[in-house]
């Protein structure tokens, strides 16, 4: 009879052994109920004239440094006030949670959430906290505040003046909010981007200036411009687009030691090779002696340093000069360096 009460009295043991065994770790197993995500530090706000997204980044580690694997789900939280009663300091009020569950949620990916339905002079304020299950929540994050206020009117007149690898924007201010009231407080300007028809996005920080050189663009590629007024507590409506595509207008240099050889089969035109990395080639001009302007009389490719020209010339002094041409579209050719002489006798 004593057996089986030894072997009783020994079970909690075995399965603590057990238990630590398949754990695979060294340090004791913590229990999941203890897990919980690092909270938000970036939440953040994007106003425009429909109303607000608040931005964030969801937290990849737990409190304790681990890894996240997966996120279920965020709690909002919002506090609405009217702005005449806002007491900086004093407790906020915040409303019940609303869930919000992204399509597709990721550790470390931008979460965006959008809120549109918003009351003029009224401030909002908000936190957000990340869920990992029912017990396995974050502390709140980081607040974010705004005042919402009657927008103003749009920027008018953007345009968008196209140059070598720039655009330069320029706009005129808005006067008054969309109602028709005027507005005398300071300005600064959101700039948003769109690349080849993309979705538009904050170019940079807002500006007081009313124009930009944005010189962040590629040769060929189309670019759409909006421009967004911010006051102290309200914001604008966005501008009419505009749009640039700024292309490649430097041409190479022109070639050097342009000679001219007589031979049997025509007239032997050599220079030096170009080294612009866009080099598409070169075009070989000719001129008689008492003509001002000369005349196109063949292409080559860039690799190419020499030309045959075989038309008939008479005899007298015959100049040949030569011109170098890159792949922009329409390409951008040099001048041409200097002339080689050629003198034929009768």
């Amino acid at each position: 009879m004593k057996r089986p009460a030894a072997i009783l009295a020994a079970l909690p043991l075995l399965v603590l052994l057990l238990a630590m065994a398949g754990c695979g770790r060294k340090t004791a197993p913590v229990p999941p109920e203890t897990v919980h995500p690092s909270p938000v530090a970036d939440l953040r706000h994007q106003l425009d004239e429909n109303g607000v997204t608040l931005i964030w980044t969801a937290p990849s580690r737990t409190v304790q440094g681990e890894k996240l694997d997966k996120i279920a789900s965020f709690e909002l939280l919002r506090a609405v006030v009217e702005e005449s009663d806002y007491c900086e300091g004093c407790p906020i009020h915040f409303g019940r949670p609303i869930k919000f569950t992204p399509d597709e949620i990721q550790p470390g990916s931008t979460i965006r959430y959008r809120e549109a339905v918003l009351r003029p002079g009224f401030r909002y304020i908000y936190k957000v906290r990340t869920r990992l299950g029912w017990y396995n929540v974050s502390d709140d994050s980081n607040i974010d505040s705004f005042v919402w206020n009657t927008l103003l009117s749009p920027p008018s007149d953007l345009t968008a003046a196209a140059a070598d690898r720039r655009i330069t924007l320029s706009w005129q201010p808005p006067t008054t909010l969309i109602d028709g009231t005027p507005f005398t407080g300071a300005l600064t300007f959101q700039i948003f981007r769109s690349v080849a028809g993309s979705e538009f996005t904050p170019l940079g920080p807002p500006l007081a200036a009313t124009t930009y050189t944005d010189d962040t663009v590629q040769n060929d590629t189309l670019y759409f411009y909006k421009i967004q007024a911010r006051g102290k507590d309200t914001v604008g409506m966005m501008s009419s687009p505009a749009q640039g595509r700024p292309r490649d207008l430097t041409p190479p240099a022109p070639p050097r030691g342009v000679t001219a050889v007589r031979t049997p089969q025509g007239v032997k035109v050599l220079w030096q090779q170009a080294t612009e990395p866009d080099l598409a080639g070169y075009q070989i001009y000719r001129r008689r002696g008492d003509e001002a302007k000369p005349i196109l009389v063949g292409k080559v490719k860039g690799g190419v340093l020499m030309f045959l020209d075989t038309r008939p010339i008479t005899a007298g002094t015959w100049y040949y000069s030569v011109s170098a041409y890159d792949t922009a579209e329409p390409a951008n050719e040099s001048g041409r360096f200097n002339e080689a002489e050629l003198i034929l006798s009768p």
